[in-house]
């Protein structure tokens, strides 16, 4: 069987079932992801459903895995790459104390992957350096030949990547060499042929950029089968952008028509564009410019599309990008070939003054959405680093001028705080209460509960409620999408605040965010709206 070949579920189904029979965790893991291997419609319901069985099991080598794998899905399945990025940020804090080094490092090429997508080039070649050191110290020693295969593999797709990106950051030197490497190591090897592919076209690449266009088409045509036939849509789609500068040079415009048109049908299909080669559309408007109305205005909303899908994913390049070729410039002739035509100039006027208008909120909509969108950033990045709970302050229990100062003896606090453990384990907070209740029910007085948390915790009793409510519905709605549809009196009911507007003030002074604005870019970055 082969990846994503539907004929192995049932013998999968059936081993899952065996396994909640027996109530065997390590088979059920297994189970579930041998349904994410072939099960090609619910690639991401099995991925889940491995790593909760993986965390149940608290095997931090198989929660990593499983972190990593749902990373490997947003990444090449869907393209949704900050998803991805956060996936394999926490395979990555798993895989930290891992024994397992081909894992560990296997975490460091994908996020490795995702930073180069994003523009973090330096970064990016940090990791696929340290990769590829690690894997061709490994390929010298006796081993079994399928983890051989794997050892060769993992190093020859970490010099892929960094022919790559030491072409992005103008390194064409060390990317030839890289290049010519890779390529004399794959070279009439049967079980790496994708891999010889891959340095072919970056060897067509690096030739067009020399303006050695004919030994840059015969690259690019011996590299493209083989990406074919493994329907890797993203570098033929770079394959079929350079065939098509190269034909635009020789002035061969049916075929420059034919790949840059072959471009736009993989990003159709696929919803995916690298930002180095939607210029293409430039050449497919002007070329239709005055010719085909229609086919202008085609293009013209295809690039508007491909723009709109590089500012979300690409946003370090899509800023250099815009440099290129301006986004409003497009926007105007859109709306002039939109009108040519018409002698309405009453009509036009009307575009001009709705379009400035439109322009003015859309500009102010943009600074107040990159405004909040840094807050959820920060947001996410407390959660995904455990910072928004609210801890214990260390004490030094030396200090005797802080002991003395204290109301509470090292056995009463001692004892507040492990009631108070329990307490917030068991979410009491979600209840009505007050200082005074709080206090009967841990069986102490108000006075000495307050210094508690004063002391500890660093805020009064009403912060520390209103600190655990917040953050208990702010984790509900990071992990279970459910919340995402709750009203905000809801959510406020189900954390325990009573008032919608007081939910609302505490939700933004601890998150720095308001929750409706929380929910509405969560929702996006889940692709649920």
């Amino acid at each position: 069987m082969t990846i994503d070949d539907i004929r192995a579920m049932p013998y999968v189904k059936d081993y899952i079932q065996k396994s909640k029979r027996q109530n065997n965790l390590p088979k059920l893991i297994q189970g579930y992801r041998d349904g994410r291997q072939f099960d090609f419609a619910n690639k991401m319901k099995y991925a889940d459903s491995a790593l909760a069985a993986s965390i149940k099991y608290k095997n931090n080598d198989d929660i990593s895995k499983d972190y990593l794998s749902k990373g490997i899905i947003y990444y090449f399945y869907q393209k949704k790459y900050k998803l991805a990025l956060n996936e394999y940020l926490k395979a990555y804090k798993y895989s930290k104390d891992s024994k397992d080094e081909y894992h560990y490092y296997k975490v460091l090429y994908h996020l490795g992957i995702v930073k180069e997508h994003l523009g973090y080039y330096d970064e990016a070649l940090e990791h696929f350096s340290n990769c590829a050191e690690f894997y061709s110290t490994k390929m010298n020693s006796k081993m079994h030949e399928n983890i051989l295969f794997n050892y060769k593999k993992a190093y020859y797709n970490s010099l892929h990547q960094m022919t790559i990106v030491n072409r992005y950051l103008k390194n064409f030197l060390k990317s030839d060499s890289l290049i010519n490497l890779g390529y004399h190591l794959t070279r009439n090897d049967g079980d790496f042929l994708i891999e010889n592919s891959y340095f072919l076209k970056c060897r067509g690449i690096s030739k067009f950029h020399k303006k050695d266009y004919s030994g840059a088409k015969l690259d690019l045509e011996q590299a493209l089968p083989i990406l074919l036939q493994r329907n890797d849509f993203a570098w033929t789609s770079v394959i079929y952008y350079y065939l098509g500068k190269i034909s635009e040079v020789r002035n061969q415009l049916p075929n420059t028509i034919k790949y840059y048109g072959a471009i736009d049908s993989i990003f159709e299909k696929q919803q995916f564009i690298f930002p180095e080669i939607y210029r293409g559309y430039n050449y497919l408007i002007s070329y239709y410019k005055d010719k085909d109305l229609n086919k202008q205005l085609y293009y013209t909303n295809q690039l508007l599309k491909a723009d709109s899908l590089v500012t979300k994913d690409y946003p370090y390049l899509s800023n250099k990008l815009h440099k290129d070729y301006d986004r409003n410039t497009l926007i105007q002739e859109k709306e002039k070939i939109e009108t040519t035509g018409r002698n309405n100039m009453l009509f036009a006027n009307i575009l001009i003054v709705t379009g400035s208008l439109a322009f003015t909120i859309l500009s102010y909509k943009y600074i107040k959405d990159q405004k909040i969108k840094k807050q959820y950033d920060l947001l996410q990045k407390r959660i995904a680093e455990g910072n928004n709970v609210l801890l214990d302050k260390k004490v030094d229990e030396a200090d005797d001028n802080l002991l003395k100062k204290s109301l509470l003896t090292p056995e009463l606090s001692h004892e507040i705080r492990i009631k108070l453990d329990k307490f917030e384990k068991e979410l009491q907070f979600t209840k009505r209460l007050t200082q005074n209740s709080l206090a009967a029910k841990l069986n102490t007085n108000s006075r000495y509960l307050s210094a508690y948390i004063n002391e500890n915790k660093g805020v009064n009793f009403n912060k520390y409620i209103a600190g655990l409510r917040i953050n208990y519905i702010t984790t509900l709605l990071n992990s279970n999408n459910k919340y995402l549809n709750f009203t905000i009196e809801a959510l406020a009911e189900e954390c325990g605040i009573v008032a919608r507007q007081n939910f609302s003030k505490l939700f933004f002074e601890i998150n720095g965010i308001r929750p409706a604005d929380y929910i509405k870019k969560r929702k996006q970055e889940l692709g649920l709206s």
